[in-house]
């Protein structure tokens, strides 16, 4: 199937046109030099007052350009994430599911409270319905990091948590020719490569790239295969105007071994549970994009994507005895195909003001079938084996309206967001085990929010910035139409609603050093959660509310900074207050949320001189837990305990740059050998990772 796709996308790629460059700071509207707003930001690390049509001044943002760090080799998500203050990540092995989270909203679970972006392409399998990750680009080729709090500040769309957009290396018209191969091996059978080819001339530029990841994990069936595929052609053949397309192909394939009780854990935490439980995803990007100057006062951003996805996974209960093998054994296939349009426009009035207007529209299309099959070791889907099967289909209408009001040293930035969410879901055939109907339900939500951004410029190079901004949480698939629960025909869950706000200082009181400090504050209101009604079966309800507030922080020091010499020390984090607020279960009432550690600390260093780059980075992650409940579940050897005991981890990664042509690098995951686990859901704990090395060389015809 990948292959297919593969082939597809060459084809399609062939006649249209690509996107001039990647995003770089020299790529803001000219719009800027007009009116005299910085073309940069007056604090380095952070995104400029307005970029690619989006208003950025009055809002928490951090840039983190990944080109300063040694290469590493994904999917070690700490060291790609080391320098954004508070983003937590859920440990695991295989790059199946990305599982991040903030500020302790939501299970960091496929990472469904964190909107994640390419290059401002939505990568979730549906963009609320089912908003979770399975995909990203290679870390060689992520060139930078925009992370926005605030629930974006509402220029992405109403999600609760925050915005992580990766801006990846694309096609560039004025970009030299070359070529360049990486290739790594490492622990528990790791090989890595990362293949790119660069190639411009007159107005056309092409970039292609091919990379691929595949261990054999350090328990039996803890193994995967990744493939991706890159493909861009830049266009720059007319004056002030940006055309593009872009295509990404994506392919995994993972064993999951199984999750662990607190004994078990204990005992043996390689112990493998599940030896035959797999996850396939077969994933394609298309974007088209248009870009234009249209004055010296106005330009226009459009995009128009489509992505799709096949998620497929088997999986039979847990055994660790041959005699209990499980008899049977579920293939779950979510089938995505998702349609997708942006349309920004920017003008500069007056003195010092920017207008930004826009629209966004999305389809996605996400059937569902579920089968039981009698061989626990075969994906083979047989039609009498159907469990049940739906049909889901979600449409999104977005209007958004923003502008900046300069008065003086004093910015102030009103926006206005209108929504519209249609849900179209229907079950073709229910779960015979069911005594209700089958579901077929038709319901449209229409939602306005607000936001207001404030920055006062204390000097130079200083700045207070405060944002408060409405967001909301729609409902996903599962809340209005369970395939496997009794009552799901009376859920009836609304959308759960958020309020984000947040107050800080960031300066640059000299070259070289950051400074960012804030407060923080989220009402959460109206949150769905799963309600076990009796033994057999459960109901998706608004459970209740919760509070979230706390500090964050980032500093980082060039040291040195020469020519030939720089030595970066950085270190960022968060000290985290959660409580849930309201709850229709009286006990959840003033507990933590769950997955809210009460400290998230990373500090390190980069340090480049001449031909070597190393980087340490250390990540202190306190005490958290992983339900609702603070409670442990289960009881004797099931039990599994309700707490996540604190833990430190130390990441090392170095290059030394040999001649013109040949790099040499390699680093080690988890240096100290720490015994620790960040990932634990109903079923059980998921190992992290011990100490894992890695080593290999890069070479380049430039």
């Amino acid at each position: 199937m990948f292959t297919a796709r593969f082939a597809a996308g060459l084809m399609l790629a062939t006649c249209s046109f690509s996107l001039a460059s990647a995003a770089t700071e020299s790529d803001t509207l000219e719009v800027i030099h007009v009116y005299g707003l910085p073309t940069d930001s007056r604090v380095s690390g952070t995104l400029p007052a307005l970029q690619d049509g989006k208003i950025f001044e009055g809002k928490k943002t951090t840039l983190v350009n990944l080109g300063e760090q040694p290469v590493f080799v994904e999917p070690n998500l700490r060291q790609m994430f080391s320098r954004l203050p508070g983003l937590f990540v859920s440990d695991q092995k295989i790059p199946s599911i990305y599982n991040i989270n903030y500020r302790g909203l939501g299970n960091p679970h496929e990472s469904e409270y964190v909107a994640f972006f390419q290059n401002n392409i939505p990568l979730a399998a549906d963009l609320f319905g089912y908003p979770t990750i399975y995909y990203m680009p290679a870390a060689q080729r992520v060139e930078r990091i925009e992370f926005v709090r605030g629930g974006g500040g509402l220029l992405y769309g109403p999600q609760v948590g925050p915005v992580l957009n990766l801006v990846t290396r694309r096609a560039d018209a004025d970009a030299e020719t070359a070529f360049s191969t990486d290739q790594a091996m490492g622990s528990d059978g790791l090989y890595s490569t990362y293949n790119e080819v660069n190639w411009s001339q007159g107005d056309i530029g092409v970039l292609a790239s091919f990379d691929h990841r595949s261990a054999d994990g350090p328990r039996t069936n803890e193994d995967y295969r990744v493939n991706a595929g890159y493909l861009g052609i830049a266009w720059e053949g007319l004056q002030d105007i940006r055309l593009g397309f872009d295509l990404d192909l994506y392919q995994s394939d993972s064993g999951e071994a199984g999750r662990l009780t607190s004994q078990e854990y204990a005992t043996d935490r390689d112990l493998v549970k599940s030896p035959f439980n797999r996850i396939e995803i077969d994933q394609v990007i298309a974007t088209l994009t248009y870009g234009q100057q249209i004055d010296a006062s106005s330009t226009l951003d459009a995009s128009v994507w489509y992505s799709s996805m096949d998620r497929l996974s088997r999986r039979s209960a847990m055994f660790t005895d041959p005699a209990n093998e499980p008899e049977t054994t579920a293939i779950d296939e979510q089938q995505f195909a998702n349609y997708g349009f942006d349309l920004r426009y920017a003008l500069s009035w007056g003195e010092n003001n920017v207008l930004t207007a826009g629209t966004t529209s999305y389809l996605g299309d996400s059937p569902r079938t579920r089968h039981v099959s009698d061989d626990i070791r075969s994906s083979v889907q047989k039609p009498e084996d159907l469990a049940f099967s739906q049909d889901r289909v979600m449409t999104y209408n977005a209007l958004f309206l923003e502008n900046l009001f300069r008065f003086g040293k004093l910015s102030v930035v009103p926006t206005l967001r209108l929504e519209r969410i249609n849900y179209d879901l229907r079950e073709r055939v229910k779960n015979a085990n069911l005594r209700r109907d089958a579901i077929d339900t038709d319901r449209t939500y229409h939602e306005t929010l607000f936001g207001l951004g404030l920055m006062y410029q204390s000097g130079e190079h200083a700045e207070l910035y405060a944002n408060a901004s409405e967001s909301y949480r729609p409902q996903r698939f599962d809340d209005l139409i369970n395939p496997s629960s009794e009552l799901a025909g009376s859920n009836s869950p609304d959308i759960s609603r958020a309020v984000n706000y947040e107050i800080g200082y960031r300066s640059e009181p000299r070259d070289g050093l950051l400074f960012d400090l804030s407060l923080f504050r989220i009402d959460f209101e109206d949150k769905i959660e799963q309600i076990q009604v009796n033994i057999s079966d459960v109901e998706r309800v608004n459970s209740g509310d919760s509070r979230h507030q706390g500090i964050e922080f980032g500093v980082e020091y060039n040291l040195v900074a020469d020519a030939a010499y720089t030595l970066k020390l950085f270190a960022n984090g968060s000290l985290l207050d959660t409580e849930i607020t309201r709850s229709l279960e009286a006990d959840l009432i003033d507990n933590s949320t769950a997955f809210a550690p009460d400290y998230l600390i990373r500090t390190g260093f980069i340090v480049d001189r001449g031909p070597w780059n190393a980087a340490l980075t250390a990540s202190l992650v306190g005490e958290q837990y992983w339900q609702d409940s603070n409670l442990a579940s289960g009881t004797g050897a099931g039990r599994i305990d309700g707490e996540i005991p604190a833990y430190e981890v130390l990441d090392f990664s170095i290059e030394y740059r040999h001649r013109d042509r040949w790099t040499l690098y390699g680093g080690v995951n988890n240096l100290l050998d720490q015994d620790y686990y960040s990932r634990v859901r109903s079923d059980g704990i998921e190992p992290a990772q011990e100490r894992a090395l890695y080593a290999g060389f890069r070479f380049e015809i430039r």
